[in-house]
């Protein structure tokens, strides 16, 4: 138990230490040399922009807009209505009329992964930029994106910076400060490993190559933005984090909203555990290897909080007064430890995240209410997930459900 309470203690302490590390390593050796605002480069190559909807009536014509704006010159776009059951089809009707977009409809909702699929199969540009619903991308992105994939075939995918449009709620505040900062750092210092643990399913930039080698994406995954990077990582393709190309995109701004996309995003995690686990017994890559390791005990860490939880409550004593002084000063220094680094990890990633948003220095005011919000809710997160991904059939198709995109119309106002 001693040695399992230090491992509770430990573990998010190291790794957002070496989270700080990767991030100062990255910034000064990378990213303060990258220019902004000099795209030089006349793509010999097009994109194909592939759009996956379902029930995204309110949300698809802006981004089609946005895409078809957009200065890259050798671009189509291409939009899958998955089944839905609002008016999304009738709206992208329209869009197909006034933007001369391809449009795909699917009349069964078969999953994004399934819909990706059946665009990806049809596009006729070598690059394939998959877009959600939401999203807005700055006109630089593109440019960006496709020179690292041009100069580097070993390159699989490119994932960008996303941002946050809607910062109305608290909650919205808080994910302006975890994009920003908490996942911003984890890519950057991943990227030093030598591998990035998932592109951004948001907004990611792919070589149709290295997607086809791998049968493209699983549509019996739950999170198909996991499953294509780890087979990526498994069949030699590389993962680019371009923190240059920046997009902004809707988030949850309920705490129903957020639960249901985390714990999605926390199942499909564990779904490419499971399967890739034999997998990852055959490579011989020692920083593959760690990020693997990581994952495994990210698990092992929360259900090592509920086993301390059970052994404390079995030997709660209400008299024993040193009882309580000495499991108090354990949580409290723990707890103190944790906010500490954390604290400086967040201070540190938001003064390098500033060169591409400096309005968000104002969030942070939230510092404060991260930590505590962020290891809490990805605790009580893997508890539920965990279990889902154990007992979810393999071959059935992965669908979805309305996603929660905040307060759109006050994002539209920003």
């Amino acid at each position: 138990m001693e040695l399992l309470l230090m491992f509770f203690i430990a573990y998010p302490i190291t790794m957002s230490i070496f989270w700080i590390i990767g991030t100062l390593i990255y910034y000064i050796f990378i990213e303060r040399r990258l220019k902004r605002k000099n795209i030089n480069y006349h793509p010999s190559e097009g994109i194909s922009f592939i759009i996956a909807c379902y029930n995204e009536a309110e949300t698809i014509a802006d981004t089609i807009k946005n895409l078809d704006g957009l200065s890259f010159p050798l671009k189509e776009i291409i939009a899958v209505n998955d089944g839905s059951s609002d008016h999304t089809k009738e709206e992208l009707l329209k869009l197909e009329d006034e933007y001369h977009i391809k449009f795909i409809n699917l009349e069964e909702n078969k999953g994004k992964a399934n819909a990706l699929n059946v665009a990806a199969k049809l596009a006729k540009y070598p690059y394939l930029m998959c877009v959600d619903a939401d999203t807005i991308i700055d006109d630089d992105a593109p440019y960006y994106m496709i020179e690292s994939l041009v100069n580097d075939a070993s390159i699989g995918a490119v994932t960008g910076n996303p941002r946050i449009r809607n910062k109305s709620t608290l909650l919205g505040k808080i994910q302006t400060i975890e994009y920003a900062s908490m996942i911003g750092s984890i890519k950057r210092a991943q990227t030093i490993n030598g591998y990035v643990n998932t592109i951004s399913g948001v907004f990611s930039l792919f070589n149709k190559k290295a997607l086809q080698k791998n049968d493209f994406w699983d549509t019996d995954m739950i999170t198909e933005d996991i499953a294509v990077s780890w087979k990526f990582h498994l069949s030699g393709y590389k993962i680019k984090y371009e923190p240059r190309a920046l997009c902004w995109m809707l988030v949850p701004e309920t705490f129903n909203g957020l639960w249901k996309q985390r714990v999605r995003w926390s199942q499909g995690g564990h779904e490419v555990i499971l399967r890739d686990f034999k997998n990852m017994l055959k490579v011989r890559n020692v920083s593959l290897w760690l990020l693997f390791l990581e994952q495994i005990l990210s698990v092992v860490w929360v259900y090592g909080i509920v086993v301390i939880l059970a052994y404390t409550l079995l030997q709660l004593n209400f008299l024993d007064y040193y009882f309580y002084d000495y499991q108090l000063n354990i949580f409290l220094l723990s707890a103190f430890l944790l906010t500490f680094v954390n604290i400086i990890q967040f201070t540190l990633s938001l003064m390098i995240d500033s060169r591409y948003e400096r309005k968000n220095n104002l969030f942070v005011i939230f510092l404060s209410w991260y930590p505590t919000f962020y290891w809490i809710i990805n605790a009580l997160v893997v508890i539920v997930a965990f279990p889902k991904a154990l007992k979810r059939k393999k071959g059935e198709f992965a669908t979805w459900t309305s996603p929660d995109r905040g307060n759109l119309k006050e994002s539209n106002q920003d």
